[in-house]
């Protein structure tokens, strides 16, 4: 508090002197910053208006810019919607001019709809807005209103920012008969003070904190919800119109909303529909059968199209008028997927709620609308054996979650009133990968090589995206960046694709190229170095910098055999050890063997991670170093004496 009055004072002093000491003691405690927070403050006002609960929320965030360089932080933005709608808005620098501040005002604000990627229309505004005259020592603040219509879709407050924060604060204002619950996240190492306080017929919650640095800026790190100190306040209960009435107190409470926006869909039949479905399981041997016809003409006809507008985010459209239209959201084609089970009369199939791996929680320790973003459909073939049923996933078998969905889980509803939360699997590292088989030939300085490239699991599904819809120009460009081996004088000089459209199989790719100057010839000895190929050969984790865990889209296991005809007239004079190295988030093994006249090089690496933690640094680098060293192995071969 004293430092907190401190810092008042002084930036409240008529001199220059005082402005420059304070932007001198902000580069002191925050080196090589650019700009910081003087200040970050909410002020939320919980209040029941007729039959809702809504919250009027106040931001002010007042930034120190300490840098010539900090005109990058000039533009700035607010975001508005159907559920959380900007009021008011004002912007202004504040310009350090002999012993005062020149106050500036921002008049340019510019509206527009903000289109996430995967969406075509969502009713998410962006106000955006430059502050003018950057320059050290200037002050740049915002002051705006936002009425959340639904006091259930409140956004958290992140305590951290980008830059240095020097004080931030989160109020929150109540009737007493508003029960508030609230979740800390990643705060054990910050210091959040925390108090209540009872006004009259309020009860007032504050939890503030001062000097936070600035986040780690680590390359292939997780969302900023995995690391970044937030709280997340929710309403548990309220009296409303004279009764009580319990918003978020829990999984049940979530689940109740969610069948309430399922109540709302326009359901009208659809004979068209109830057709396709006969038509597909015709014949269909078993339900599993069924199950996996529906769920792959689903990914194959209905295009994922997202449009989200007020409640139009939560509410799936009607099964019938989807299959009509061909296109929808996640939760339209969840809807209809569930809805043409049903029809096939899959008893036990269910929409399902679930975060993706962008949202940290689990349903037990945060049960509101910010715990998940997705929708798909489940089937329970057995008591409590399920199988995830993502449509927007195009490529993704039946029986594997979409990769972005793996390790999280799903909020099942079972009938209007009960629901269940179940796991959804993370897939072992041998689902994935790739299996490539090849046998070379010398011919000069020049490898020549035949084989078959086989890509299963999640390697298959992102492929197949990436060779999905190709031209003739552009697929053969894909394959080759797809079989690059060895050195820029590569070249494919046939290749044929299988299965790309087939799902249950592995996609296929048999191939011949060329390897120009890459073998090493050295009187009569012949220098080959089988590792044609080096993933992870460099990459090391550098952990006296790096503060982030690494994701990682999934584990996989990549598998090559590469034979090398042993040319007529020549004999193996050298044939590299076998080495290896197994760790819990990456391993291998290196071989070589003699086959008749020819060498077999049999190499697996394995990536078993979807988040490396810091404490897994230290190993990870051990075997990239082991890795690296066996990747520099040559077999020689010594032409034979006469």
């Amino acid at each position: 508090m004293l430092l907190s009055r401190l810092w008042l004072f002084l930036f409240l002093l008529p001199g220059a002197a005082a402005r420059a000491q304070t932007v001198a003691e902000m580069k002191t405690q925050y080196p090589g910053e650019k700009a910081v927070y003087l200040e970050m403050r909410q002020d939320l006002t919980v209040e029941i208006r007729n039959d809702s609960v809504q919250v009027l929320a106040r931001h002010h965030a007042d930034m120190l810019h300490l840098d010539e360089q900090s005109g990058g932080y000039a533009n700035d933005r607010v975001f508005s919607s159907h559920f959380n709608r900007l009021q008011k808005l004002e912007a202004r620098t504040m310009v350090p001019t002999g012993g005062h501040f020149k106050t500036v005002k921002v008049t340019d604000f510019k509206d527009k709809f903000e289109i996430q990627d995967g969406i075509f229309f969502d009713d998410t505004r962006s106000t955006s807005f430059s502050f003018p005259s950057i320059t050290p020592g200037a002050r740049t603040v915002t002051d705006y209103t936002v009425r959340h219509v639904d006091a259930r879709f409140v956004m958290p407050f992140f305590v951290g920012s980008y830059v240095p924060v020097r004080h931030a604060e989160l109020t929150i204002t109540a009737p007493k008969g508003v029960v508030i619950g609230y979740k800390a996240f990643h705060a054990e190492n910050t210091p959040i003070t925390y108090t209540k306080e009872e006004k009259g017929s309020q009860v007032v919650y504050r939890w503030t904190a001062d000097n936070l640095p600035s986040p780690p800026r680590d390359e292939d790190g997780p969302e900023a919800a995995y690391y970044l100190p937030h709280i997340v306040f929710f309403v548990q209960e309220a009296v409303v119109n004279g009764q009580p009435r319990k918003l978020l107190a829990g999984v049940p409470e979530l689940y109740t909303m969610y069948a309430d926006f399922v109540r709302r869909i326009d359901r009208q039949p659809s004979p068209a529909l109830q057709h396709r479905v006969d038509s597909l399981v015709a014949g269909a041997p078993t339900e599993e059968e069924k199950v996996r016809r529906i769920y792959y003409w689903v990914q194959d006809n209905v295009k994922y199209i997202a449009f989200e507008q007020g409640l139009r985010g939560f509410i799936p459209h009607d099964a019938g008028l989807v299959y009509a239209r061909r296109y929808g959201d996640c939760k339209d084609m969840a809807n209809l997927t569930n809805e043409m089970l049903h029809l096939a009369g899959v008893k036990t199939a269910y929409l399902t709620w679930v975060g993706t791996r962008d949202l940290p929680y689990k349903y037990n320790e945060l049960a509101t609308p910010g715990v998940d973003n997705h929708m798909i459909a489940t089937y329970e073939p057995k008591p409590g054996q399920y199988v995830f049923l993502d449509a927007t996933s195009k490529h993704t078998p039946y029986g594997m979650p979409s990769a972005m969905i793996q390790g999280k889980e799903g909020l099942l509803g079972l009938d209007a009133t009960t629901s269940r939360v179940v796991p959804i699997p993370a897939m072992d590292k041998a689902r994935s990968g790739l299996d490539d088989a090849s046998v070379l030939t010398l011919d000069g300085t020049t490898l020549r090589g035949t084989g078959q490239l086989s890509l299963s699991g999640y390697t298959k599904i992102s492929h197949s995206y990436g060779l999905d819809g190709l031209d003739r120009v552009a697929e053969p460009k894909y394959v080759k960046a797809l079989l690059e081996r060895g050195n820029n004088k590569f070249f494919v000089d046939n290749y044929h694709i299988a299965n790309l459209d087939a799902r249950d199989q592995p996609l296929r790719i048999s191939y011949d190229y060329r390897l120009q100057d890459y073998v090493q010839r050295v009187d009569d000895e012949v220098y080959v170095n089988l590792s044609l190929e080096r993933p992870f050969a460099t990459d090391r984790i550098d952990s006296t910098t790096r503060k982030l865990p690494r994701y990682n889209e999934f584990a996989h296991t990549d598998h090559t055999r590469t034979e090398l005809v042993v040319p007529a007239g020549y004999e193996v004079s050298y044939l590299p050890p076998t080495v290896q190295a197994q760790g819990d988030a990456l391993g291998f093994r290196v071989s070589y063997e003699r086959k008749g006249d020819n060498i077999v090089q049999d190499r697996e690496v394995y990536v078993n991670y979807l988040l490396l933690q810091p404490q897994q640094f230290g190993r990870w680098n051990q075997v990239v170093s082991k890795l690296g060293s066996a990747y520099r192995e040559v077999v020689i071969l010594k032409k034979k004496k006469t």
